[in-house]
């Protein structure tokens, strides 16, 4: 019971969804008296505990928003970029009911949500049913694996994607 919940928690704060303090407090009242609890987990996330807070810590520039024709959603194009000294910088899209905040790491591009890859990010509405995202890809080879992946529908919208010559 101990190792399942100490996996579940440490699978949470590596996607960021607990802090990784928080989870290390846990881990450590729940392994009390067990002597052998995956050292190597425990470590690695006493070791992210430096990164605490790592999507908080991340400076978000919307570059533009669309509200759909019915007012329920709200398409977003975003800058990302965080991640202190090795840092990252990135050019998203977030699709989300009216009234959730945008997540960063929620984007309908790309397969690496903390990768660049994107640019020129245009957004238009056909209606309630269907948004259109225009945008500029990296063309180098590193990239193919990456560009190759997008949501395709979310929140009952289909979404279109144009990638202009």
């Amino acid at each position: 019971m101990c190792n399942k919940l100490i996996t579940t928690l440490a699978k949470r704060a590596l996607l960021g969804q607990f802090s990784p303090v928080v989870v290390c407090r846990v881990i450590t009242k729940q392994a009390r008296g067990i002597v052998f609890v995956k050292p190597l987990l425990v470590l690695s996330l006493l070791v992210l505990a430096g990164c605490d807070n790592r999507v908080a810590n991340d400076t978000v520039n919307v570059q533009s928003e669309v509200l759909s024709p019915n007012g329920k959603l709200i398409a977003t194009s975003f800058n990302c970029e965080g991640g202190g000294a090795a840092g990252y910088n990135y050019s998203n899209v977030s699709l989300r009911k009216f009234s959730d905040p945008l997540n960063q790491r929620n984007g309908l591009l790309g397969k690496h949500k903390t990768w660049s890859g994107f640019s020129n990010i245009k957004l238009r509405w056909i209606d309630d049913a269907n948004l259109e995202v225009s945008y500029s890809q990296a063309t180098q080879p590193e990239y193919r694996d990456h560009n190759s992946v997008r949501v395709e529908s979310k929140h009952g919208v289909k979404i279109h994607y144009l990638i202009p010559d």
